[in-house]
Order: structure tokens, then sequence, then C-alpha cells
């Protein structure tokens, strides 16, 4: 009996027992990642002078990605002032080191999604001419535009 009592004891005390640790990881910060473009050209970037019908002038605008998160870089255009006819006569190729993002009326322009990851650029390159079949009423016309490049974090 006594031997019975001794082992109840022992494994009641024995039941509270447990080794522990803990280990520390301090100063941990969580912090939400960004969106931010720049462009070089900061103005004017594919304006041209003097755009004659069959021929094309080719511009070059830089998107740099200053965020921290990948973007998805698309762009576009909308007309400001000038000639209307002469902003709908208007053509337009745009081409990264990738291959080709558009081509068609400058009136319809928006690029495919580009990916630039953060600190990258892209290079997009504009190819802006008119028909070989423009009339001579827009002879001397013009066509003032806004390029818009849009960047979304990539999903």
């Amino acid at each position: 009996m006594l031997a019975l009592g001794c082992l109840a004891m022992l494994s009641v005390g024995a039941a509270g027992a447990y080794f522990t640790a803990q280990a520390q990881v301090p100063e941990n910060v969580i912090k939400a990642g960004s969106v931010a473009i720049s462009t070089e050209a900061t103005t004017a970037a594919i304006s041209v002078d003097s755009l004659a019908p069959g021929c094309v002038a080719t511009k070059t605008l830089t998107v740099t990605n200053d965020g921290a998160l990948p973007s998805s870089v698309v762009v576009s255009a909308q007309k400001k002032a000038g000639y209307t006819d002469m902003y709908e006569a208007l053509t337009c190729r745009v081409a990264t080191a990738d291959g080709e993002v558009y081509d068609g009326p400058m009136s319809a322009l928006k690029t495919q999604a580009v990916r630039i990851d953060p600190g990258q650029h892209v290079e997009f390159q504009f190819g802006m001419g008119l028909p070989a079949a423009t009339s001579n009423s827009l002879a001397g016309e013009y066509a003032k535009l806004t390029l818009y490049i849009d960047a979304e974090q990539v999903h």
C-alpha cells in the first residue's frame, strides 16, 4: 500500500513538471509596397515638327518603375487641342525590346500591358505617321495630345 501511495504521489507531481523555453524575434516591420513610375522625357516626348504623308517619325519614351512592386504599364493618348481630322488621320506603332505592343490609329492608342520590375525601365518606341493618301486639307494642321502612362501592381 505504501508503495502504491508513493507511486500515486510521484505521478501527480510529475504531471506539471515539463521543461519549456521561449525565443524572441524582435523588430518585425511589415510595410506595404508601392507603385510609382517616372518618364523620360517629361514633356513633348513624341512631338514631331513636320510630318509628311507616307512618312514615319520615330520617338522614344522611357518609363521607369520607381516603386517597390512589379508594375504593369499601359500607355494611352487623348487629344487636348488641334484638329480632330488630323488626330484621327495619325497612325501609331509602339514597340518595346520585346516586340510590338500597339499598331493602329493614334486616336485609339492603348498599348498592351508591359511588365516593369522595381528599379527597371522600358523604352517605348513610337512610330507616328500619316497615310500616303492623306488629303492636302491636313497640310499645316496639328493635333496636340497628352500621353497617359498608367501603372498597376502585377497580380
